[in-house]
C-alpha cells in the first residue's frame, strides 16, 4: 500500500525575512501563527497565510505536548512521522527543500553541493514527495553544525531552541551558509569556518561582500554562564561588554553581540566587505508563545532558520 503525501495546511508559523541580497530567501519558524513581528530583521508574514497577530493560533500535526506547535526536531522525542510531515509542509510553503543536519555543537560544515542529489543516498534527507518515515540515523542527516550551498532551491537549515542560528549570503547571491552557534560553536569558531567554506564553494562569490542574519536565541538577560565559558568566548573575539554579572554570581552573555563581533572580525581578516548584519532580537526564553526554549523547559521542540538561493533545484 502506497503512503499518501499530507497536504500542506492553510497557514504555517513561518516568518519570511526581507533579505537585501537579490535571489536569496531567508525564513524562520515559530511556535504559533500569531507571534508578532521583529523589527530588527524586518520580517514579513509568509505568503501561505498568517492569522491575526493579536491572538495565538497554533498549527499542530499529530504531535502531543510539548511538541504540538510545529516542532521540526527529530531527536527530541516527538513522533517521527509527525515531524517529517511538518518538515514536508515547511518545504512546500517555502518552495525550497531544506537540508537537515544532525547537530552536535561542533564546527563541522557540510557541503550540500557535494551530496548525492539524485538518489540522496547517504544524505539523510527527504525528497519533496517522500512520505514520512520512522526515526533512524539516516533521517537525522549528516553530523555537522553548519552547511553551505550554491545550488538553487536547496536550503541550509538550522534547528534551535535557545542557541543562535546564523544565516549568511554572499553579496552576489551565489552561495549561502548557515551555522548552529551556541556558546560551544562560537567558542570553537563555527562562524569563520562557515565563511571559509562559502569561499571554498565559490571563490569569487564572496569577493563583493557577505551579509548575515542572526536569528532568535536566548537573550542577554537569561543566558547565564560560568567563568570558564566567558574565558572560552573571550578567546574568540568576545569583548568585556558582552558579559555582565548575574545576581547568582555568574555571568550573563550576549550571544548575538558576540556573533556579530566574530562576523565583523572574520570579514576584516579575510579582506571581505561586510554588506550588513541584521537580527531578530526577541529572546527565546522570554517568549514562550513564540519560541521553544531548552533552558525554559528541557523537554521541548525545535524551530528552524533557513537560507537558500531562489529557483528550482
Amino acid at each position: 500500500m502506497k503512503s499518501s503525501t499530507p497536504e500542506a495546511p492553510t497557514g504555517l508559523p513561518v516568518v519570511r525575512v526581507n533579505c537585501p541580497i537579490a535571489g536569496v530567501g531567508v525564513a524562520y519558524t515559530t511556535r504559533s501563527l500569531a507571534t508578532g513581528l521583529g523589527s530588527e530583521s524586518r520580517p514579513q508574514a509568509d505568503a501561505v497565510q498568517r492569522e491575526g497577530r493579536d491572538r495565538e493560533v497554533r498549527y499542530s500535526e499529530a504531535s502531543q505536548p510539548p511538541f504540538d506547535a510545529f516542532n521540526l526536531g527529530l531527536h527530541v522525542g516527538d513522533d517521527a512521522a509527525a515531524v517529517q510531515a511538518n518538515r514536508l509542509h515547511l518545504a512546500k510553503a517555502l518552495g525550497t527543500q531544506p537540508f537537515w543536519l544532525h547537530q552536535v555543537h561542533g564546527t563541522q560544515v557540510f557541503q550540500i553541493d557535494r551530496a548525492h542529489q539524485g538518489s540522496r543516498e547517504g544524505s539523510g534527507q527527504e525528497g519533496a514527495e517522500d512520505p514520512p518515515h520512522s526515526l533512524d540515523e539516516r533521517s537525522l542527516g549528516p553530523q555537522a553544525d553548519a552547511s553551505v550551498c550554491s545550488r538553487p532551491g536547496q536550503a541550509c537549515a538550522i534547528l534551535t531552541a535557545d542557541c543562535l542560528p546564523v544565516l549568511l549570503a554572499s553579496a552576489s547571491g551565489q552561495v549561502v551558509g548557515a551555522a548552529h552557534a551556541g556558546w560551544r560553536g562560537l567558542a570553537q569558531g563555527v562562524i569563520s569556518t562557515v565563511i571559509d567554506a562559502m569561499r571554498t564553494t565559490d571563490p569569487a562569490a564572496c569577493k563583493a561582500g557577505v551579509w548575515a542574519w542572526l536569528g532568535p536565541c536566548i537573550g542577554p538577560e537569561r543566558f547565564e554562564v560560568g567563568k570558564e565559558v566567558v574565558q572560552a568566548l573571550k578567546a574568540r573575539e568576545a569583548m568585556p561588554e558582552h558579559f555582565r554579572p548575574s545576581p547568582a554570581g555568574r555571568w550573563l552573555a550576549n550571544l548575538q553581540a558576540i556573533a556579530a563581533r566574530q562576523i565583523q572580525q572574520a570579514v576584516i581578516q579575510r579582506g571581505i566587505p561586510l554588506v550588513g548584519i541584521e537580527s531578530e532580537a526577541r529572546c527565546t526564553f522570554n517568549n514562550p508563545s513564540a519560541f521553544y526554549s531548552y533552558r525554559r523547559e528541557a523537554k521541548t521542540g525545535r524551530m528552524a532558520a533557513l537560507v537558500w538561493r531562489e529557483g528550482a533545484m
